[in-house]
């Protein structure tokens, strides 16, 4: 969710950090380019690792009839101009499920005609279960997400607030959410709506080539509980429990897990707990089954699991962003402390978890703030020195009202400013592990290490703003292609090497 002003909880978190954050950490510097390592890739059909960059869509789908402003022709010029090969696709509980176990189906049907749109373009989906302050019906003018009959508020008031989110702190919002969380102990059927809602959802998307994987709630909010009372014991088994639910219809797309946004999306570490794919008990028991010699589910808490399918979808927005003075200053230095807590608690949490780290969202400042673009810039880089990708919020001309230097793209589909800085080279697929990303003053570099078992070759967007003209590609593999259309360089592996790299430079 966009943060259009500083909030309370913003302020409360900066106090938090800079009170806690060594001096050290306060320099400008950024942390090693290998700080990704170690961290599990998503990967493709092909096994080759994805980089996935691409938008939100939209915040306008957050509305009533839960659909996006786009057209098919908004899609074709999202892939064209900034390159996305990822959507993350906002869909609502409410629009899902208007009355308990009665799913619309013709909703449904309408985002499959809309994701139909992006696999034309192959661009991957993601299927965001967005919410914001529970749902509409909490508080009257604000909120989206769950349909009224799970929204139990027990006739608690409720006053929008500017700025909005503090209309998570009014009475009838925390206790729709405590019924939800069950943290009265009055609703367990809410969760157990939602669970089933999710299968629904995954066995109608379950053989649509286009839909990557399914983001299993937006910006989970505890309620009265919150940080270690609602990560571990409650959000986690939840998690748990959808995972399962969904591998009952389908077992191949990936599912992507969000700690609280609450002090995380600032720079705080999470408590999430793991979140197991019953794929890896599956083959187990098919090994079992086959030879006799081993036991599934034996030790499954502490194995590693290549075959998992689970990914961290964090958050980022620093709150000192929206303290004053743009990028510069104390803001500056307020911005890159929570850049550095930021990216270690969730390289962190990665590991821990054995996950893929995805930035499922992250925006931009007005481009009329000072240091803008080089904020703007710095995140992209710390992206590319994590390969971990990200997800821009949001695609939407219309709904930003008179600041649309936010938007990457003008309602012609042509490039902004903001959209300017976002379209950047990156490998689209990498033909094994990806170990390093970066680009800057027109040269871009990536580096791969090859073994894994990927086949296909390694793709590479290459932006008509940065190379317009036939690129300068330098390349430790003979083998390569330049596809002018579809911007796409391609590089095939040279099998008597293990370690690869390209450079692109302009013509």
């Amino acid at each position: 969710m966009p943060r259009p002003v500083v909030t309370l909880a913003a302020r409360l978190t900066l106090t938090a950090l800079l009170i806690a954050v060594p001096t050290t950490v306060l320099q400008t510097g950024t942390a090693s380019a290998d700080q990704g390592d170690g961290l599990r890739q998503i990967t493709d059909g092909q096994g080759r690792a994805l980089v996935l960059h691409g938008l939100n869509t939209s915040g306008d789908a957050k509305g009533p009839s839960g659909l996006p402003w786009i057209e098919r022709r908004n899609v074709v010029a999202e892939r064209r101009n900034l390159g996305s090969n990822v959507v993350r696709y906002v869909l609502q509980w409410k629009n899902i499920e208007p009355s308990p176990g009665k799913y619309d189906d013709h909703y449904l049907n309408e985002v499959a005609q809309r994701v139909a749109w992006y696999r034309e373009q192959g661009i991957n989906v993601v299927l965001d279960m967005h919410q914001d302050i529970y749902g509409p019906s909490a508080c009257k003018g604000a909120g989206d997400g769950a349909p009224a009959w799970a929204t139990i508020t027990d006739g608690l008031p409720c006053t929008p607030q500017d700025p909005w989110v503090l209309t998570y702190l009014q009475p009838a919002v925390l206790r729709a959410y405590d019924n939800f969380w069950n943290n009265t102990g009055k609703h367990p059927e809410l969760m157990q709506r939602y669970v089933a809602m999710w299968k629904h959802v995954a066995a109608r998307f379950a053989k649509d080539l286009a839909v990557l994987g399914y983001d299993l709630m937006n910006e989970p909010f505890g309620g009265t509980k919150q940080f270690g009372s609602f990560e571990g014991p409650v959000l986690t088994p939840f998690y748990q429990r959808i995972v399962n639910a969904i591998r009952q219809v389908d077992r191949n797309r990936w599912v992507f897990v969000e700690p609280q946004a609450l002090g995380v999306n600032e720079g705080l570490g999470t408590s999430l707990g793991q979140v197991h794919d019953p794929r890896l008990r599956a083959a187990l028991a098919k090994l079992a089954q086959q030879d006799g010699s081993r036991t599934a589910g034996t030790g499954l808490a502490r194995l590693s699991d290549p075959s998992s399918r689970i990914v961290l979808g964090a958050h980022f927005y620093p709150g000192g962003v929206d303290i004053g003075g743009g990028y510069t200053g104390i803001s500056k230095t307020i911005v890159q402390t929570e850049f550095a807590l930021w990216r270690k608690n969730m390289t962190d949490a990665a590991r821990r978890l054995n996950t893929p780290l995805w930035i499922g969202e992250i925006g931009a400042m007005g481009f009329s703030q000072p240091g803008a673009a080089d904020y703007t810039r710095d995140w992209l880089s710390m992206s590319d020195d994590l390969r971990a990708g990200w997800g821009y919020w949001s695609n939407d001309p219309q709904a930003q009202g008179s600041n649309e230097t936010l938007a990457p793209l003008d309602r012609a589909g042509n490039l902004t400013q903001v959209g300017k800085v976002l379209a950047r080279p990156f490998p689209r697929a990498v033909a094994g592990t990806p170990t390093k990303i970066s680009f800057g003053s027109g040269t871009f570099t990536v580096t791969w290490r090859s073994g894994t078992g990927a086949s296909g070759p390694t793709e590479i967007w290459l932006p008509a703003t940065v190379y317009p003209g036939t690129p300068k590609v330098n390349a430790s593999d003979k083998k390569r292609s330049w596809d002018p259309v579809r911007r796409v360089l391609s590089v095939w592996n040279d099998s008597a090497r293990t370690t690869h790299t390209v450079t692109v430079k302009p013509s």
